[in-house]
């Protein structure tokens, strides 16, 4: 055994794909014990046979779960010595040192490689969280900076008409009436903010803006879970980033994962995955619009102008892409099969 690991994340579709694809279409015992997970009474993919009869449900419920890590490990490790073996797997921090390359002489050689493993500095960056953060973020400011007037005689007199004018607005079905209620309390609310703002230093965000960005992010980031890392301590320019899928987060959710290594780690953490975008100093994509350079507008069809203005609104989206998660040089984008913390094992040696 040369470490421990401890798995954050692992994409178990991938991972039983490559391990198959290793094994010329042969999954091995490891990965057939991983099968269908929509059915209860699989144990959550598991061959039932490993639970005793008489277990309780909870008790089932944990070791079918620490059987299904257990297995998680075995697969991740068969899938990084196959790959070695195989010479397709890179160790970034490793190489860079071997190499003996400048930094940027390094990066003109990180587009020749496919599947790399990298250690270093993380960061988890979840969307959906910060949206939800933000939508709450004065109610909790207000929260916050009120508890430091509580024997404010305003302050005391503002909530009480809060209260009795959401009563008010609460009790009367009539429209009109409730309306007018509706307004007097947003008035109450504004005159809480303005003392506020008077006697702390509160900083609300307009609503107006927060909604904005809202269906900004839902608009070009709905969902998005990221993973960052820094694996040169001396570049941070160069990252590597990902894009998780929740389902397979090992703690059940990225919350879990928040409460035990935080957002972003204190202590160095792995990735394992295949470089999916990897950016030059000089871009040489061929541009999927070049085919119109050699014509004049006068001689494009309609069916081409059509095409041709399609093409240029969805090259516009690149640029607001890069906003989101796409990389620059000299960031690269992979995709991801496993992010653990990994421990090696020197001898009778442990280390981080």
């Amino acid at each position: 055994m040369e470490s421990l690991k401890d798995l954050i994340y692992f994409d178990i579709e991938k991972a039983k794909s490559l391990i198959s694809q290793l094994n010329e279409g042969l999954i091995s015992e490891i990965s057939r014990a991983v099968e269908d997970e929509s059915e209860d009474n699989a144990g959550l993919g598991f061959d039932v046979k490993i639970i005793k009869g008489n277990l309780g449900e909870k008790s089932r419920e944990k070791t079918i779960k620490t059987e299904k890590i257990s297995l998680y490990h075995e697969m991740l490790n068969s899938i990084e010595a196959n790959l070695s073996n195989n010479k397709l797997l890179t160790h970034l921090n490793e190489k860079f040192g071997e190499t003996g390359l400048s930094f940027n002489d390094f990066m003109e050689e990180i587009p020749n490689y496919s599947y790399i493993k990298a250690a270093g500095w993380g960061g988890f960056e979840d969307f959906e969280r910060f949206k939800r953060i933000l939508s709450n973020f004065n109610d909790i400011q207000r929260l916050i900076y009120e508890s430091q007037l509580l024997e404010n005689p305003e302050l005391i007199a503002l909530q009480e008409q809060l209260a009795n004018a959401k009563k008010a607005a609460n009790l009367n079905n009539e429209r009109n009436i409730r309306a007018k209620e509706l307004a007097k309390i947003k008035a109450i609310e504004k005159n809480l903010d303005r003392l506020l703002k008077e006697e702390t230093e509160i900083h609300l965000f307009d609503e107006g803006w927060i909604e904005k960005v809202k269906t900004f992010l839902d608009t070009f980031s709905p969902n998005r879970l990221n993973f960052r890392l820094l694996p040169l301590d001396d570049f941070s320019e160069f990252q590597i980033l990902a894009n998780l899928k929740a389902k397979y987060m090992l703690d059940g959710s990225f919350e879990n994962t928040i409460f035990t290594y935080g957002s972003k780690p204190n202590i160095k953490l792995t990735i394992l995955g295949i470089i999916t975008s990897c950016p030059r100093r000089e871009d040489i994509r061929v541009n999927h619009s070049d085919e119109f350079l050699a014509f004049d507008e006068s001689e494009l069809s309609d069916e081409s102008h059509f095409d041709k203005a399609f093409r240029n609104v969805f090259d516009s989206f690149e640029a607001f892409e890069k906003f989101f998660f796409v990389p620059n040089y000299p960031k690269i984008a992979i995709s991801p099969i496993a992010i653990y913390r990994e421990v090696k094992i020197k001898g009778n040696t442990i280390t981080t």
